[in-house]
């Protein structure tokens, strides 16, 4: 009798919304969430990654510099993406650097443009920055169709110095020459890629290759025996140029860069006082020949053949690798490729060309 009362109980009970006697257990389900790759924003001049797509979605300044001692130290230099040092009169030399997901307040000294600037800034699409120039230059500048911020005819866009003389007190800001440029030169295109970058396995590899090679040498001078290197692993750089501009590239594992000096002095910049450093060091060897253009000392300006093909040097990561440069016209970026005609990866952040005539050799130690 009360077998039969409870389990008429259990029936009843069962009846009542919300029980569960007769229903299956249900397994507790875990939704998956898809991860969702958000892709890095990369400057296309430097390769360094950016916090908004803004600062490349941008017209690139370029803004010729003056290398003259009294011109030392310069202002703006640490924050260009890319820097080309070119051979001007008596040897001296003018830096042309390129702006584009960085900016520098002030930047300088500015000074007077040259025939080779043309054919480097043309495939950049940049605004160029520059103080005048001889009258065959500007006339080149005129018929290239480049946009072009000349500081004679906009004045708004620089100002001078008192604490330096004239010419070496010129200067400008990336901030005033976009202001200027996008009222003048409005850009809605996109700006293209000169250089192809290395990836963060990829320059794990070079590192530990370096470390090896630097171990195997060690070795080799502790107990005689035959070494033949694998890769070209380098310390420094000496860029030949006349006395007062000659460079020395150091490179310094620790931040995977090469600092630079000039007349053996460290390179500095004259608002942080820090020692500028390039990650990546071009060498890139051209002709240098007589143009017929006169400086208003009546010096010839050399005509650099940066057109056409040739010999160069890329180092990146502390180590050498022979190059070859090809630009079959000034409206194409130069190339740079390896002995197999491969295009040579670099380290992104700054990269520095140094246009050097082929009557002169390089050399590393």
């Amino acid at each position: 009798m009360r077998k039969a009362l409870l389990i008429a109980l259990v029936v009843v009970s069962c009846l009542f919304p919300g029980c569960s006697c007769f229903k299956q257990p249900q397994r507790a389900t875990k939704k998956r969430v898809k991860k969702v790759e958000v892709a890095a924003i990369v400057c296309p001049l430097c390769g360094r990654e950016v916090t908004e797509a803004a600062y490349i979605n941008r017209r690139p300044l370029a803004v010729k510099v003056e290398n003259d001692p009294a011109a030392r130290p310069q202002s703006g230099l640490d924050k260009a993406c890319v820097v080309y040092e070119e051979i001007t009169e008596a040897g001296i030399t003018r830096f042309m650097a390129m702006y584009l997901c960085r900016d520098a307040d002030p930047v300088g000294p500015v000074r007077s443009a040259r025939p080779v600037d043309v054919d480097i800034v043309f495939p950049y699409n940049a605004v160029f920055a520059h103080c005048g120039g001889g009258g065959p230059t500007l006339r080149m500048i005129k018929q290239s169709g480049i946009p072009d911020l000349d500081e004679f005819t906009w004045a708004g866009a620089y100002w001078r110095t008192r604490d330096r003389r004239a010419p070496h007190n010129l200067y400008t800001s990336t901030p005033r020459l976009r202001e200027a440029g996008d009222k003048a030169y409005p850009f809605q295109g996109t700006v293209g890629t000169p250089f192809e970058f290395l990836t963060g396995e990829q320059i794990k590899k070079m590192e530990k290759d370096r470390e090896e090679e630097l171990s195997r040498a060690a070795r080799a001078r502790s107990v005689p025996q035959q070494y033949t290197p694998l890769i070209a692993a380098v310390n420094n750089i000496y860029i030949p140029y006349t006395k007062t501009c000659a460079v020395r590239y150091s490179y310094d594992p620790a931040n995977r860069s090469f600092l630079r000096f000039v007349a053996n002095l460290p390179h500095t910049d004259l608002r942080t006082g820090r020692q500028l450093a390039a990650d990546t060091v071009i060498v890139q060897y051209v002709t240098e020949n007589r143009s017929g253009i006169r400086d208003v000392y009546g010096a010839d300006s050399p005509e650099l053949g940066v057109v056409g093909s040739g010999r160069a040097q890329v180092y990146t990561m502390g180590q050498l690798i022979d190059a070859n440069w090809e630009k079959s016209a000034r409206e194409e970026h130069t190339r740079y490729v390896d002995n197999s005609g491969h295009v040579i990866k670099l380290k992104s952040g700054a990269i520095w060309i140094q246009l050097v005539p082929t009557t002169r050799q390089v050399t590393t130690d």
